[in-house]
C-alpha cells in the first residue's frame, strides 16, 4: 500500500496542500542533487524553508516526519551513506548524519510530478511490450508521456495502491475522459506532425487495449 500525499489538494480550491508541496520538494531535492551534503534532513529542511520563507528549524519537523514515517518505510528513498558531523551529540558525531537517494519508486514519482528525467520504462514493468510502448511514446511526445504517467500515479496514490510494477490493466482504470479532454493533451497533440499523431494514437490504443 502506497501512502503518499503528493497529489492531495484542498477540496474548495483544488490547490495542492502544504504537505503535498513539501513532499514534492523533498523528492525533487533528493533526485536533483548529486552532492551528498545537500541530501541530508537539515539541508533539505533549509531548501524547503527558503521556499516557504521560514526558518529551516520550522521546516525540519515536517521533513523529518515525511522521511522517517513515509519515504523510508515505503521504499521511496533509501539511505545512501553517512556524512561526518562536527557538532551535536557525540553519538551523532561518531555515526554521522544520513543522506538519501531515490529508489526506483522515487524516480517514477519524480517523473510523475513533472521532472523531465530520463527513464527506461522497461525497467519499471514486467510487460516488455508496455515498456517499449512507453519508451516510444516518450521519444515521440514527452509531454503526453508525462501526462499519462501523472494520471497513472495519481490514480494509484488516490487508491493507496502500489505504482510498481506498471501494469497495462491499470491504465484502463484511468479516466479516459479526463485524459482525452485535458487541455495539455490537446496542445501536445496539435504540436506534432500528423504521422507522429498517428503513432501516438497507435501506442495509446495498445496501452489501453483492455479498456
Amino acid at each position: 500500500m502506497l501512502e503518499i500525499s503528493i497529489f492531495d489538494t484542498f477540496k474548495m480550491s483544488n490547490q495542492l496542500t502544504g504537505k503535498a508541496k513539501r513532499q514534492r520538494k523533498i523528492i525533487k531535492i533528493i533526485g536533483g542533487s548529486r552532492v551528498p551534503d545537500q541530501r541530508t534532513k537539515v539541508e533539505i529542511s533549509k531548501k524547503v524553508g527558503i521556499e516557504n520563507e521560514q526558518s529551516w528549524k520550522n521546516s525540519y519537523s515536517g521533513v523529518y516526519e515525511d522521511i522517517e514515517k513515509i519515504f523510508l518505510p515505503q521504499r521511496i528513498i533509501e539511505e545512501e551513506g553517512k556524512i561526518p558531523v562536527r557538532r551535536g551529540p557525540r553519538l551523532l558525531q561518531k555515526e554521522g548524519t544520513g543522506y538519501y537517494k531515490l529508489t526506483k519508486i522515487g524516480k517514477l514519482l519524480l517523473f510523475g510530478i513533472g521532472d523531465k528525467i530520463n527513464i527506461d520504462f522497461r525497467e519499471y514493468t514486467d510487460e516488455p511490450n508496455l515498456g517499449a510502448d512507453l519508451n516510444s511514446l516518450y521519444e515521440t511526445n514527452r509531454e503526453l508521456c508525462f501526462l499519462l504517467i501523472e494520471n497513472y500515479i495519481s490514480m494509484n496514490c488516490a487508491n493507496r495502491e502500489e505504482i510498481l510494477p506498471i501494469k497495462s490493466e491499470k491504465f484502463s482504470q484511468t479516466s479516459s475522459q479526463k485524459l482525452t479532454c485535458d487541455l495539455d493533451f490537446l496542445k501536445s497533440m496539435l504540436a506534432i506532425s500528423k504521422e507522429e499523431q498517428e503513432k501516438v494514437l497507435e501506442i495509446l490504443s495498445r496501452i489501453d487495449s483492455k479498456h
